[in-house]
């Protein structure tokens, strides 16, 4: 199975409403897709957010990753936030958010994108 974990952290607080909005819909999105075993939200304080998922294989993440309110929050994520963090790695077990977070924090293969 796919983990997928991805960090955010919003630029400005008049901006959190927005993105709250934002990510209850695709979380709702998440859980409507076809191959998603998992999805979690997480925040730590009220300016980092995570989003977290496990899903059966490489494409149906990807479909979902590309389509409705995932789709629109990709066009958006430079506005809202001042850096994001994602990391997908394949397991044979599920793993809790903890871990997720432990291996985004840690792994090569994370990926973080830092905007003006």
């Amino acid at each position: 199975m796919i983990v997928s974990i991805g960090e955010f952290k919003l630029k400005k607080l008049t901006l959190l409403p927005e993105f709250l909005k934002l990510s209850k819909q695709i979380y709702k999105q998440s859980q409507n897709s076809k191959g998603n075993i998992k999805s979690q939200l997480h925040n730590q304080g009220i300016k980092t957010f995570y989003s977290f998922t496990h899903w059966e294989n490489m494409e149906d993440m990807l479909t979902f990753v590309h389509a409705d309110f995932h789709g629109k929050a990709l066009q958006e994520t430079q506005r809202l936030c001042k850096e994001v963090s994602f990391l997908h790695y394949e397991t044979d077990d599920l793993v809790d958010l903890k871990m997720a977070i432990k291996e985004l924090k840690n792994s090569s293969g994370t990926r973080v994108i830092k905007y003006n």
